[in-house]
């Protein structure tokens, strides 16, 4: 299945990264996507959370992935939180880079 080509359809299939997706690091290995839902639901609606879990350990990589569908809500997000004292530690939010591909 492809997705759509040119504009408009912005809900359409596309990577899991897109330009509404933030990144946060230096979460707690306790924090959950419930955590984060709860954290970030206040500036607006979120498609999907992401936590990175170690393959071997399955403890948590201190990082995660939210994406909006609004990028106006991921930039207030962004504003709002980088920065900002959660469970004992100061996350980094910003935009998330492409995902590179694997050789």
């Amino acid at each position: 299945v492809r997705a759509p080509q040119g504009g408009g359809g912005g809900d359409s299939m596309r990577r899991p990264r897109d330009e509404n997706s933030v990144r946060v690091t230096n979460l707690s290995e306790d924090t959950r996507e419930p955590d984060l839902q709860e954290l970030f639901r206040p500036f607006g609606h979120i498609s999907r959370t992401y936590i990175a879990y170690d393959r071997e350990t399955q403890e948590s990589r201190g990082f995660a992935f939210i994406n909006f569908v609004s990028r106006d809500d991921a930039a207030r997000a962004i504003k709002a939180l980088d920065g900002y004292g959660y469970d004992n530690l100061i996350l980094r939010v910003e935009w998330a880079a492409p995902r590179e591909e694997r050789a």
